[in-house]
């Protein structure tokens, strides 16, 4: 097992998880710390489901796709089941190389009708799902509204209008030879209206491939919900909420994964202590179930008024091991537990952190994870206890309560991580026992300048029998954090979060094994969105989506779509769309900025091929203050530049020059060099610099660059509208030969 967050270059345009979402999306009281699922291995006598009986099922579903792959290409896993889930799922895959090109799919179905729970399929051929694109959005939503008729039970379905996570990857830049992906959610419904909690995402490809579903739904067959004809008027609730609003200053912390820098925002957020109101008796919505009174906010209190001595200092290799040795222990015969080694590595703080892979060893294999202690304190950072999910427990185990639950969490806290207490404060939103993975989720928000911070906080499980279960340690480093003074009035912000607040009728589930009801809930939508902020400096909402359908957009008479669709990725950042000049010459350093951006992902800036460059300095003008420091470096690695006394970054970009940096992205240089053997047949064949005559005529015969009226050109500077479509072109040239996956 792993935790997403080690696995930052694995972050695709399908690969989604709560803990990549903005801040917004933890701003609500009722997200619960994410869960790492551990699978439970059923025995192969357990099962009759058969290989050939899944290929069945995926050719029933997939008529006629999947027919380049024999039976001998399909592996199959074995069965399992999850510990909050009883139900029994069986896995297949597939892995093939088709010219040259690699394929892979992976499916999973559940229950004795295997039914497909969630798969992801890679084709081989991405080339039409790059810009420009075989499939817009619209026909793209049409061919995802007809794979989802072919599940079972899903023709009470309905598309989310509304938005679940917000615009969570507005300031993140993907490599452009990845394929577009668009991405809909789809919840049931019942008499028209949608059941929260409940969804399926399907995936398509802008070449018109599904490539991607997951169904977080369950069966309603035991189902009662609460009569539609018996609800108040929208109007009348949506009174009683806006009578009751109040509005929180909070920070929210970012992070910026193309810089590698963490800042913070100041925000007013709507009070978050209930989901919404019953529409049937108007009472509120909260973590406890319902409750007539008006959620009230807690204040901040702190968990200790002065700073508490580290654990252990400069904790060495040796020390950790046996921490982690006594730590992990096992009292079951049926378990064994084996530290597999401990490495360290330096996290976004700059601190070094040391990395204790363990696994636990029982009769049908093994499962394992990973600690992480900071070196300079001896404490733990990043824990999950994987021993409840693989070994028995009691599951009658009558639960300790709240306050003892917190109790507990405060002294596993002031024991293990007892530095970083006194910038946290108690739980200010309510918390309520998950009956499910049987624990209490706490959430310890960081407090600076006497206010809670979103998105940066301490996260603590403990089990119904009072155990620790899980802690995650949420500090980041932030030098900037905006004055309090600059906030505009907190009644100003509220009448505009209170103008923005419209109410959206679902079925809600109240939390509980055997519950079967759904209540009838109306649920708060901010402005377009279930969760928003008001920048609390400006004004104005943090979620523009009432906006979303008018996207900013370059006008060129030749490059307007690219130069748009660079905006649109993050790779061309531009203050003013609809007065920029795309005809202006660019520097270098901004080419490489925005070369560098499409083929590689902002966060893998600081990483080198044996991890990080920390010391590293390609340029004596180019050093760690410099704000293209490691763009530079990334272009260095990814061999568009090589090492020298000078880069001149201010010096506008000639056309030879993007021609050799165009090449050495594709790897051709040494083909490049042998300039003799290429025949120029522009008209100015002989103004260009002999250096650059193989770089020419590759990006000329390879379309990278075109000609204007039989010249090349060589010395006129670059324009912003030339690099992006030399840029949109590089990145389909690099997906066809096979190289952009290196920048992955």
């Amino acid at each position: 097992m792993v935790n997403f967050k080690k696995l930052g270059i694995m972050l695709t345009s399908t690969a989604f998880s709560v803990g990549v979402l903005s801040p917004m999306a933890q701003a609500s009281a009722n997200v619960k710390e994410p869960q790492e699922r551990v699978a439970i291995q059923v025995a192969s006598t357990e099962t009759k489901v058969t290989k050939n009986m899944l290929i069945k099922q995926l050719n029933t579903l997939f008529p006629g796709k999947f027919n380049f792959v024999t039976e001998k290409d399909f592996s199959m896993g074995q069965g399992h089941y999850f510990n909050d889930d009883k139900t029994v799922r069986y896995d297949i895959d597939f892995h093939k190389t088709i010219n040259g090109k690699d394929a892979f799919g992976s499916f999973t179905f559940k229950g004795e009708d295997l039914e497909l729970e969630n798969f992801y399929y890679q084709p081989a051929n991405i080339a039409d799902a790059l810009y420009p694109v075989k499939y817009s959005e619209v026909e793209a939503k049409k061919i995802a509204q007809d794979f989802l008729k072919k599940l079972p039970n899903t023709t009470n379905y309905k598309l989310r209008e509304d938005s679940i996570f917000g615009d969570f990857d507005s300031s993140f830049s993907r490599p452009l030879t990845e394929p577009i992906t668009y991405s809909f959610t789809y919840s049931p419904t019942h008499n028209g209206v949608l059941i929260s909690d409940e969804s399926i995402n399907i995936a398509v490809l802008a070449n018109g491939e599904v490539t991607n579903m997951y169904r977080n739904t369950e069966s309603n067959s035991k189902a009662t919900f609460d009569n539609l004809e018996q609800k108040k008027n929208e109007s009348d609730i949506l009174a009683q909420v806006r009578e009751n609003l109040s509005v929180d200053l909070r920070y929210m912390a970012d992070y910026n994964y193309q810089t590698g820098e963490a800042s913070a925002k100041l925000v007013y957020m709507p009070s978050t202590g209930f989901n919404g109101v019953h529409a049937i008796n108007g009472q509120w919505q909260t973590m406890n179930g319902f409750t007539s009174e008006v959620p009230k906010a807690t204040g901040v209190e702190k968990l200790a008024s002065q700073p508490l001595a580290p654990r252990k200092k400069d904790i060495t290799v040796a020390e950790v091991e046996e921490l982690a040795k006594s730590f992990l222990k096992v009292d079951s015969d049926k378990l064994k537990l084996q530290i597999e080694s401990v490495s360290e590595r330096e996290n976004d703080n700059g601190e070094t952190i040391y990395d204790v892979n363990y696994m636990y060893y029982h009769g049908t294999g093994g499962s394992g994870t990973s600690l992480e202690v900071n070196k300079a304190t001896g404490e733990i950072t990043d824990y999950w206890d994987i021993r409840r999910d693989i070994d028995e427990t009691d599951d009658k185990v009558k639960p300790i309560s709240k306050d003892a639950a917190l109790a507990k969490a405060i002294d596993y806290l002031k024991e293990w991580a007892p530095s970083y207490i006194h910038n946290y404060s108690k739980p200010i939103e309510d918390t309520a026992y998950d009956k499910y993975s049987k624990q209490y989720y706490f959430s310890f928000p960081r407090i600076v300048n006497g206010i809670a911070v979103l998105g940066d906080e301490i996260s603590v499980g403990i089990s119904a029998d009072g155990k620790l279960s899980a802690l995650h340690v949420n500090n980041r480093k932030i030098d900037n954090w905006p004055s309090v003074n600059k906030a505009i009035p907190a009644d100003k912000a509220k009448a505009t979060i209170s103008e923005g607040l419209k109410l959206e009728l679902q079925y809600a589930k109240q939390d509980g094994e055997d519950n079967h009801h759904y209540d009838l809930v109306y649920s708060p939508v901010y402005n377009g969105s279930l969760f928003n902020n008001i920048d609390a400096t400006t004004g104005e909402w943090l979620q523009k989506v009432d906006d979303s359908k008018e996207k900013p957009a370059i006008s060129h008479p030749t490059a307007g779509g690219e130069l748009t669709y660079l905006l649109r990725q993050n790779v061309l950042e531009v203050k003013d769309p609809a007065h920029f000049n795309a005809d202006t010459a660019v520097t270098k350093g901004e080419a490489l900025k925005i070369l560098v951006k499409s083929l590689s992902y902002g966060y893998d800036f600081d990483f080198g091929p044996n991890g990080r460059d920390n010391d590293k300095q390609s340029f004596n003008n180019i050093d760690k203050k410099h704000p293209l420091y490691k763009v530079v470096e990334q272009a260095v690695r990814m061999g568009i530049l090589e090492p020298a006394n000078q880069f001149a970054v201010d010096t506008t970009l000639t056309r030879q020059e993007l021609a050799e940096w165009l090449v050495r992205v594709l790897n051709l240089e040494g083909v490049a060099k042998h300039s003799d053997i290429y025949k120029l047949n522009f008209a100015d064949a002989s103004s260009i610099d002999k250096a650059y005559a193989g770089y020419v005529a590759l990006v000329s015969a390879m379309g990278l660059i075109d000609g204007q009226q039989n010249k090349f050109n060589a010395t006129e500077k670059v324009t912003y509208a030339d690099l992006a479509v030399s840029t949109v072109r590089l990145a389909k040239a690099a997906y066809e030969q096979n190289n952009g996956r290196r920048y992955y």
